[in-house]
């Protein structure tokens, strides 16, 4: 079988929570800014749109990302149905500046997820965005500049590895972080930034070196 066609996934927003006001020693034990009192969780079937959703979350409510890390094994190796492959955790000053950076998040989970396979084949999926300007959250974590465009890509180990190279000749981009296998999630990826041009270039080079991949699994 030789891949063509990309699909899309869906991704599924599993589980939120919101707690109006935290105890001193949850905010001590997440180390939440001193002007914080509300938090928020959300948890997804896929890690790397949580992450994205987060960073988006940033960039239109008063809010801060305090934790997000992928589940070890991912999805399957939940602990429970509404686990998934990730926990984040937002905090803001209000409960409404809270309640805002949850729906801004399950907005972007359920409307703007870039996660495709190829011909349906869900061995073969991967996560592909571009993001026209960084949020606060990105900004601080990749050390990308505010204004900055960033694109998301992320899938197979060996063949993003591959694809990554691809990528960064394809545009005038800078790795900003990298997962390098096995990530917790056993995959691999990067954080390219640069213009949102440069960015586009890099993700369409990555898919068709991805797809070219999985087509010639043993050609050198």
């Amino acid at each position: 079988m030789r891949y063509q066609r990309e699909e899309k996934i869906e991704v599924k927003l599993l589980s939120m929570r919101l707690i109006a006001h935290v105890s001193p020693e949850f905010a001590k034990a997440y180390h939440m800014p001193e002007d914080h009192q509300s938090a928020g969780f959300f948890c997804t079937d896929n890690d790397d749109v949580a992450y994205l959703a987060a960073d988006d979350a940033t960039k239109k409510a008063n809010v801060k990302v305090l934790h997000a890390k992928t589940f070890y094994g991912g999805e399957g190796s939940s602990w429970s149905k509404n686990g998934g492959s990730i926990m984040v955790l937002l905090s803001g000053p209000r409960v409404a500046d809270v309640k805002s950076g949850l729906q801004y998040a399950k907005d972007y989970i359920e409307r703007r997820s870039g996660l495709y396979c190829f011909d349906g084949d869900p061995e073969t999926s991967y996560y592909v965005d571009v993001v026209p300007r960084v949020g606060k959250y990105f900004g601080e974590w990749c050390n990308i500049e505010e204004g900055t465009s960033y694109a998301y890509l992320i899938g197979p180990p060996t063949e993003s590895a591959y694809a990554l190279d691809k990528a960064l000749k394809a545009g005038d981009t800078r790795m900003v972080k990298y997962w390098a296998p096995p990530s917790n999630a056993n995959s691999c990826g990067a954080v390219l930034a640069g213009t949102e041009s440069a960015c586009r270039s890099a993700k369409a080079a990555f898919v068709d070196a991805v797809r070219f991949a999985l087509n010639n699994p043993d050609q050198i």
